[in-house]
C-alpha cells in the first residue's frame, strides 16, 4: 500500500482540485485513510485483503476494486466512500502500473519498500504544507521521518503520481470498472 502521507497528499490534492464534489472534508479524508487504520488487524494478510478488496499475494494486497463497488454497504454519494475508494485505486495504480518495477526490484533483493516512505515523508510534508496537520495523533504514530535517502522511490516521480491520482475524476473511474472491471483501468 502507498505510505500514508502519499495517500493524505492525494486526498488534499483532491479535494482543492474537486473543490465542488468533496462536501465533506473530513469524512474525505477517513475514507482515504481508512483501508490501512484497523487497529484490530492481527492477521495482516487476512484483513488487508478485506479492507482492500482483494487477496494478498506477494507481500501486497491485490486491489479489486470492482468488488468494492459491488459491496452493498458502499455508497458512492457519500464523501467516505470516495475517499476510501481514491485509497483503493492509488494503491492499484501504484503497485501495478506507475511503481511495480521499483517494487519487484524491493522484493528481489529481499528489502522493504516501505522504508522509502519513511524517506520521503519530511520532503512530502515540506511540499505538500497541509499535511503538517497529520503530524498529531492518531495519525502520527503512522508517520516516520527518516533522514536518509530512499533507494527506489524518487521524490519527483512520487510528486508526479500524487498529482496525476488527485487529477481523476472518481465518478469516471467507477463507470469504467462497473463496465468494463479492472481491465478497463
Amino acid at each position: 500500500m502507498a505510505g500514508f502521507i502519499i495517500h493524505l497528499a492525494i486526498g488534499e490534492q483532491y479535494i482543492k482540485k474537486h473543490k465542488e464534489e468533496i462536501k465533506n472534508k473530513n469524512e474525505f479524508i477517513n475514507g482515504i485513510i481508512a483501508p490501512d487504520l484497523d487497529e484490530k488487524m492481527t492477521d495482516i494478510e487476512k484483513n488487508k485483503s478485506k479492507s482492500h478488496y482483494g487477496d494478498w499475494k506477494d507481500n501486497k494486497t491485490i486491489t479489486n476494486i470492482d468488488k468494492f463497488l459491488k459491496d452493498k454497504e458502499v455508497n458512492m454519494g457519500k464523501d467516505y466512500w470516495k475517499g476510501y475508494f481514491l485509497h483503493l485505486l492509488t494503491d492499484y495504480y501504484f503497485y501495478n502500473i506507475i511503481f511495480d518495477k521499483e517494487y519487484m526490484q524491493s522484493l528481489k533483493n529481499n528489502e522493504k519498500f516501505y522504508y522509502d516512505y519513511d524517506c520521503l515523508n519530511e520532503e512530502l510534508i515540506k511540499k505538500y504544507k497541509e499535511l503538517e496537520k497529520y503530524k498529531v495523533e492518531p495519525i502520527k504514530k503512522y508517520i516516520d521521518i527518516l533522514k536518509e535517502k530512499p533507494k527506489y522511490l524518487k521524490l519527483d516521480k512520487v510528486i508526479l503520481f500524487i498529482e496525476k491520482i488527485s487529477d481523476f475524476d472518481i465518478g469516471k473511474k467507477v463507470e469504467i470498472i462497473k463496465e468494463k472491471g479492472m481491465e478497463g483501468l
